[in-house]
């Protein structure tokens, strides 16, 4: 079967308290605009971060940021990951203390200076553990208070995680190969100019890889080539606007980058299996 990463509409029922938490085996790539943190609760799981790739075991943690494309395959039979997806609304502060300052806007901003796991001998990992349990136990009972505590443990686990980060990130910076994280910034530049044209070796040049080398790279990163990645970004762009709005279809895809409305009725009907004017009448 082949998985594509694309951008997932997570299920999070209450947008007041946007948080929600699934119990899976496997969580297929895919990326979206909440944090997510998937925890090793027994097995062990190969788990991608954009082109990271890392083996995590029973009591291990992976930070994933907004926008980043991710996935976990289990690699033992009775393998069980827990995803705790939040957005950072619920615990970014008003930018009335210091927090925000010190901690957030480098996090949300420049993750690449953040670690993206923690292991299971690491000394917070015991912390955040017991931290993980209280909070999954309040979401599921949801006594009076619930949404507090919650919001408490997961600034807890922040603060643990902060804590860890600032005493290794020089050392699992020079652990990584670098265009991992540079591959992040890519990825992260194609959500947002995805209706503007970029030629591989422009991409390629932003990662510092030759053309060839970055195409295989890529590939493996997003299973899919540079101009498909284009293509789906724009056509789930389309959609919304389909979707949410009354404007003219050849309005829509000028809007997502497509100058001739053949070549996007064809790639939209490739991606999504139906017609635009077939979506806008669902």
């Amino acid at each position: 079967m082949t998985i594509s990463p694309h951008k997932e509409n997570t299920r999070i029922p209450d947008k007041t308290f946007p948080i929600n938490i699934f119990f899976v085996g496997d969580v297929y790539l895919h990326w979206h605009d909440h944090i997510e943190w998937i925890y090793i609760q027994e097995g062990k799981a190969k788990v991608q971060m954009d082109a990271d790739f890392v083996t995590l075991e029973q009591g291990e943690l992976a930070f994933v940021n907004s926008k980043q494309v991710h996935g976990a395959t289990s690699l033992a039979s009775q393998s069980k990951l827990v995803c705790i997806v939040f957005n950072e609304a619920l615990v970014r502060g008003s930018g009335m203390d210091i927090t925000e300052y010190h901690y957030f806007q480098p996090y949300l901003i420049q993750r690449q200076k953040w670690p993206s796991t923690i292991r299971a001998n690491e000394p917070e990992m015991q912390e955040i553990a017991s931290a993980f349990a209280r909070l999954i136990a309040e979401f599921e009972e949801k006594r009076p208070g619930y949404e507090l505590i919650v919001k408490a443990e997961l600034l807890r686990i922040f603060g643990l995680y902060f804590r860890y980060a600032q005493q290794s990130s020089a050392i699992r910076l020079a652990r990584h190969p670098l265009h991992a994280y540079e591959f992040s910034d890519l990825l992260q530049f194609l959500r947002e100019h995805y209706y503007e044209t970029i030629t591989i070796a422009q991409a390629a040049q932003m990662v510092s890889l030759s053309p060839n080398y970055f195409c295989r790279v890529f590939k493996l990163v997003t299973g899919k080539t540079l101009i498909e990645y284009i293509h789906l970004l724009r056509v789930q762009e389309a959609e919304r606007l389909l979707l949410e709005t009354d404007l003219p279809v050849t309005e829509i895809a000028t809007a997502v980058g497509f100058t001739n409305m053949t070549y996007f009725g064809r790639i939209f009907k490739k991606i999504r299996n139906a017609t635009p004017s077939k979506i806008r009448g669902k």
